[in-house]
């Protein structure tokens, strides 16, 4: 709604919420009034128009017994001190009337004041008129149709169906009012040749927040005659407060003169309002519009009253079975998923293998981990760049002990995130589970463009009068067609009860998973601590004597100096042989052992960088020439720079070692896909152009000491260097592997960031 300026005032478009409604200073004409002062019982304020009834202006000041007779008298007198704001009908009689002219009367206590409303003979003797069957047995019908209704949709129509027969209004409406105060009308009944208004929305303006208010104290609003003026009530002001009478709970309050206008200005004479409460508050209403006019008497009203919550308690109890039906359908996804989380190694390393329940289970279109580690995605979903900094600014506007939070306006919502930062997503849901896995799981909603239409432009009009402004209600409710754009389908108490139990489910099981790594682990570090220890003490220990061994044949050999025979000689060079093999071992065994000692130094590493220095190392040590060595894809990730250049210098050493060919060829990369957008784990590779792996020897190669083929072949070596690599992987949460081409060459690829 905009607002309109003029040079010599500002609308203000909360004009309409500050207006006092509930203290309208009048009640409708074809209703009478009288007001006591409830310690005293004597009037206090009255309705211009009671003479009517009494035949005569009554006097401020008057007890109860100068009005009623002495029975009504005792009845009002218990009615002072009883329960209040409970408006309850009473038989009463004027004090000059026979008992035969005894007449129903609605009767509550407000702010120290007992009020005793009259309605006409005319309006009472039509009560039931639109019934056949009479007021009790037609709601009493009505509720059966109710209760019979299959789904949500049948039972709005019924519901207006229902009250239409009723009642007789030429229009019944269901109106429905969302998350942001606007209403939609989600069922209708209308008189042959009405155009409907199904389907139409209207905005939260049109019903201002104090009426809100009076549609959950008083459920039921009649207007009998727009065109009619309001008795006015006198005196208008208390005598001690000088305030008007609080007519909040009054049956025949005076109507708002802007919403006599809105009114008119639909071609409406008459209407009423029953007011749909579901727990407290307000979910709706019943909206009864006739063209002509059309007073309610309070047997009516109270009929009307009762279907109002027949057709709320019908709504909830459908709304409530809608939902658990919902509800138990996702929680199968939950299920599901949590079993998967509870049988994977992390919820980061198998984001993809619970992807679909995860967006099932919320009915989004992607999902994020956020955690220590950086950002993972899966689905349709922001740039990971963008992911991180909505955790961010998230994590900045709740409480540390908000669990949940969600928007369906992610672009109005954080509004430090440009448009385009926030790619197909308009829609977020933000579970926080604190934990190091996983601190944040974010669920996303693409955008979810609709038209939407309403009755007439929603706004208001701003209007000069009398040289002051005044704001008045649109005069036209011709549809008016919006495109609703950076919204997502709104998170529903499903949504919102599903992710509940998921992220208590998820903090459940990371809890008690960070518990048992956090044994296991302390296990594992003992037995490791204890087999590096051993391993690197054998390794030392051993190297003193196989040097004895070597200077022992060494000396040997001199002392015999060319007395050796040919056979003495091929021995002595079999033990030098045997021994530099063992001296290889024993430093394939030390360098293991130090591959696996020591605490990881994570950091930002460049692939560039880091296989540059590989390179050069296994280069610098060997004299062949015609070796290429190119990285082919660039990019940085997370690991130990020292322990990743060991890696690749291993294979980088392997790739030139077995390898026949003239021009020895050695790639270093990323594959495109673990280096996407979406979080993927990071998947590298170093392939070449040697001899290759055949199938059947491709996990063997990967064990301490294993060589496939003779010692004296390809330069010797321990065999140790692809167990390094397979060490130096795992510690990095990774795993490696070959593919392989035997003759054509081998590709060894390996990930670093699974489950560190």
């Amino acid at each position: 709604m905009e607002s309109a300026r003029t040079p010599s005032a500002v609308a203000d478009l909360t004009n309409c919420d500050r207006e006092p409604i509930h203290l309208a200073g009048g009640i409708q004409p074809h209703g009478g009034l009288i007001a006591f002062e409830i310690q005293t019982l004597r009037l206090a304020h009255y309705s211009a128009n009671i003479g009517q009834w009494l035949g005569a202006e009554p006097n401020v000041g008057a007890a109860v017994s100068d009005l009623f007779d002495e029975e009504s008298s005792l009845r009002l007198a218990e009615a002072a001190a009883s329960v209040r704001a409970v408006v309850r009908p009473m038989r009463l009689s004027w004090r000059q009337a026979s008992a035969s002219d005894a007449f129903t009367a609605a009767v509550h206590v407000h702010q120290g004041v007992l009020f005793v409303e009259v309605e006409s003979p005319e309006v009472a003797a039509q009560s039931g008129q639109n019934s056949q069957l009479g007021l009790p047995l037609q709601v009493n019908l009505a509720n059966q149709h109710l209760q019979r209704c299959g789904d949500f949709t049948q039972l709005l129509r019924v519901a207006a169906e229902q009250v239409r027969s009723l009642t007789g209004f030429d229009r019944v409406m269901i109106y429905r009012f969302s998350s942001d105060g606007h209403g939609e009308v989600v069922g209708e009944a209308a008189k042959e040749g009405l155009e409907s208004f199904l389907g139409l929305h209207y905005p939260a303006t049109d019903i201002p927040q104090q009426a809100r208010k009076l549609y959950v104290l008083n459920t039921v609003r009649g207007i009998a005659d727009l065109t009619a003026s309001p008795a006015p009530i006198l005196p208008r002001c208390d005598a001690e407060s000088q305030r008007p009478l609080d007519l909040s709970y009054c049956c025949h309050r005076a109507v708002s003169p802007v919403h006599v206008e809105y009114l008119q200005n639909m071609g409406v004479s008459a209407s009423m309002s029953v007011s749909l409460v579901d727990d407290g508050a307000l979910w709706g209403l019943i909206a009864c519009h006739h063209y002509s006019p059309k007073a309610l008497s309070f047997s009516e009203r109270a009929a009307s009253e009762i279907m109002g919550l027949i057709v709320a308690n019908c709504l909830t109890a459908k709304r409530a079975e809608q939902v658990n039906r919902e509800r138990d359908a996702r929680r199968g996804h939950y299920h599901r998923l949590l079993e998967t989380v509870a049988g994977a190694p992390s919820v980061w390393g198998n984001l993809d293998a619970i992807a679909a329940d995860l967006l099932s289970a919320l009915k989004s279109d992607g999902v994020a981990v956020c955690s220590e580690r950086g950002v993972r995605t899966s689905g349709s979903t922001p740039p990971r760049e963008a992911v991180e900094r909505i955790a961010e600014a998230i994590q900045g506007r709740v409480d540390n002990d908000l669990r949940q939070w969600s928007t369906s306006q992610l672009g109005e919502e954080l509004q430090e995130l440009a448009s385009n930062e926030l790619g197909p997503s308009s829609g977020c849901l933000a579970l926080r589970l604190s934990a190091p896995e996983m601190e944040w799981l974010l669920f996303f909603r693409d955008e979810f463009q609709r038209e939407v239409s309403w009755a007439g432009e929603p706004s208001k009009v701003a209007a000069e009068v009398d040289g002051g402004v005044r704001l008045s209600p649109r005069n036209s409710f011709e549809e008016w067609k919006q495109v609703v754009r950076g919204h997502s389908r709104d998170w529903t108490q499903v949504d919102t009860e599903v992710a509940s139990e998921l992220r208590s489910g998820m903090v459940e099981l990371l809890s008690l998973r960070a518990a048992e790594l956090t044994r296991v682990n302390q296990e594992l570090a003992k037995l490791n601590a204890d087999l590096d220890s051993f391993a690197y003490a054998a390794s030392h220990d051993l190297r003193e004597p196989l040097r004895g061994v070597n200077q022992s044949v060494y000396l040997l050999s001199e002392e015999l100096g060319e007395s050796k025979t040919p056979e003495v000689e091929r021995r002595l060079a079999a033990l030098r042989r045997l021994a530099a093999r063992m001296d290889e071992l024993v430093q394939g065994l030390l360098r293991l052992s130090r591959a696996g000692r020591g605490d990881l130094e994570i950091e930002k590493v460049s692939l560039k960088e880091v296989a540059r220095e590989a390179a050069e190392m296994v280069l610098q040590e060997s004299e062949r020439s015609g070796i290429e060595v190119e990285v082919v894809a660039e990019g940085e990730f997370l690991a130990d720079f020292l322990c990743v250049r060991e890696l690749l210098t291993n294979l980088i050493a392997n790739a030139v070692k077995y390898n026949l060919s003239d021009e020895k060829r050695v790639e270093i990369g990323r594959l495109a896909e673990g280096g996407s957008e979406n979080g993927a784990t990071p998947v590298f590779f170093v392939r070449d152009n040697g001899i290759g792996v055949a199938e059947h020897m491709r996990e063997e190669i990967f064990q301490i000491f294993r060589r496939l083929h003779l010692p004296e072949e390809f330069g010797g070596g321990s065999g140790a260097g692809l167990a390094i690599c397979k060490k130096i992987v795992g510690r990095h949460g990774g795993r490696i592997w070959v593919e392989s081409i035997d003759g054509q060459g081998s590709t060894f690829f390996f990930t670093l960031e699974e489950d560190r």
